[in-house]
């Protein structure tokens, strides 16, 4: 398999054939919201007969009057082709070429600011969000996704908080503040949840004769905070992502979110891993995964690459990090890296992004260096639709521009699933691809797993998941050396 993976690097269309159809265990880094294509945003706003502003090239609330510069977001294709090539260069990447003559935003710019472009075309849209992501899941021959979106719920109850702890930055007392509210927050979110699933199962035909493909595709959630908030917003968002978690297996763990090299950002950086580590000793139980060293020189100075995956990883209790690309300007990194891998504390490597937004790819990101100290790895999409990209690209990156063997490619997608924050139990008794569990020893994934280890399986969300990677990995590589691929 790695001499066919080989020859076909300098063929892009051949290695795409072949990475595609490669069983991939999990996404860990995937933005819901920065998942959908441009041209399905569109779609979905002229649907709600939703408006665009033709200069600030944003989907905005009706009604479409040409006065107060609006057109309708329906039929965009018939009535405005230009203005609608325009609204998806706006939503993505596409067409993106930084001209620092010309006085264009740079690539980071232009990443963060689509949100705020397409944002009002999701502002209804959980469930079909939901659905889309499991079908681009499924064509990509992955298992499992886990999702950064906050239920609606989110907002207002920070908006609460704000009002009543307005310069509170204590997590004592912003507790206080908070506590008694999480109750009825936890519960609104879990019937938005529940409402968001019922859609996508019905979109995706899951309860009749003839599912779709996508239905087989398992998806739990991650609350964020925005760190570029108000500490009292933030410090809102994450307790009641912390309290989710704990009370509803669907949402798996908390995240923080926006620019990391934002003037916010940086300043307030220690005090939110502060309110990391308060939470965390409320709700132990609760998994933590953090962007962390998502910054590269010149987009801050050098004193700011020196500290925040070290924060990240002995203040806030990180259970995973994200992107990490500063790792090597860090002051202690080595004392990191070991930590990272004796934990372990796996990274969530998103090659693409990190090329659009902080110019970082090839030799000059630290892929190799996490693995030459053993830290885990696992690749991931970021933001797909505003990359224009799928996790088989990133896939495809790695080999090609990192240089990942076919058994190197199976140990990212089985530690993909191993490094989840899926419930159970995981298959493997140490290192993914070496010994299964005693209960299942023995087991050829071949035919349906019998007595114990059936049992075993079905208790564990993670083991029975990983059980299924292994399955499609032998069906893949037969169907490769019998030349059906």
């Amino acid at each position: 398999m790695t001499a066919k993976i080989e020859a076909a690097k300098a063929n892009t269309p051949r290695l795409r054939m072949l990475v595609s159809a490669f069983p991939k265990g999990g996404d860990l880094h995937h933005h819901l919201a920065g998942a959908i294509d441009a041209e399905t945003m569109l779609q979905w706003a002229g649907d709600e007969n939703l408006c665009v502003d033709p200069v600030k090239l944003s989907v905005v609330s009706p009604p479409c009057e040409t006065a107060a510069n609006k057109k309708p977001a329906k039929n965009l294709e018939r009535q405005d082709p230009a203005l609608r090539e325009s609204l998806i260069d706006a939503f993505s990447m596409r067409n993106y070429h930084f001209n620092a003559v010309s006085g264009d935003h740079s690539g980071h710019d232009h990443f963060f600011a689509s949100f705020y472009h397409f944002a009002a075309a999701l502002d209804k849209n959980f469930g079909r969000m939901l659905a889309y992501s499991r079908r681009d899941a499924a064509a990509n021959n992955l298992f499992y996704i886990e999702t950064m979106e906050n239920p609606k719920i989110v907002s207002a109850f920070a908006r609460g908080i704000l009002q009543d702890a307005k310069g509170q930055t204590s997590p004592d007392t912003l507790w206080k503040v908070v506590k008694d509210r999480l109750p009825a927050a936890v519960a609104a979110a879990k019937v938005e949840t529940s409402e968001a699933e019922a859609q996508a199962r019905q979109i995706l035909q899951c309860d009749i004769g003839h599912p779709d493909p996508a239905c087989a595709v398992t998806m739990r959630y991650m609350i964020f905070a925005m760190r570029s908030a108000p500490p009292e917003i933030v410090f809102a968002q994450l307790a009641l992502g912390f309290a989710l978690a704990h009370n509803d297996p669907r949402w798996v763990g908390v995240n923080i979110v926006a620019p990391e090299d934002g003037a916010v950002s940086m300043q307030d950086y220690d005090l939110h891993m502060q309110f990391f580590r308060f939470l965390r000793r409320l709700y132990p139980d609760v998994k933590i995964t953090l962007h962390a060293g998502e910054l590269a020189p010149p987009l801050v100075p050098a004193a700011g690459l020196r500290d925040h995956i070290h924060k990240a990883v002995f203040d806030a209790g990180a259970d995973r990090i994200g992107h990490g690309i500063d790792i090597g300007w860090e002051n202690n990194s080595v004392e990191t890296l070991q930590e990272m891998a004796k934990r372990p504390i796996p990274v969530e490597i998103n090659l693409s992004s990190n090329d659009a937004i902080l110019n970082v790819k090839g030799s000059q990101h630290p892929f190799a260096l996490y693995r030459q100290y053993n830290v885990p790895v696992v690749i991931s999409t970021d933001d797909a639709g505003v990359s224009r990209n799928d996790l088989t690209t990133e896939y495809m990156r790695a080999i090609q521009e990192q240089h990942v063997s076919y058994s190197d490619l199976k140990k990212l997608s089985r530690d993909s699933l191993e490094y989840s924050f899926l419930s159970g139990a995981s298959l493997w008794q140490q290192k993914t691809g070496e010994a299964v569990k005693p209960v299942c020893a023995g087991i050829d994934f071949t035919s349906a797993p019998q007595g114990k280890c059936a049992e075993f399986l079905a208790k564990n969300n993670k083991a029975e998941l990983e059980s299924k990677l292994e399955a499609a990995f032998i069906h893949y590589e037969g169907k490769v050396r019998e030349g059906g691929l």
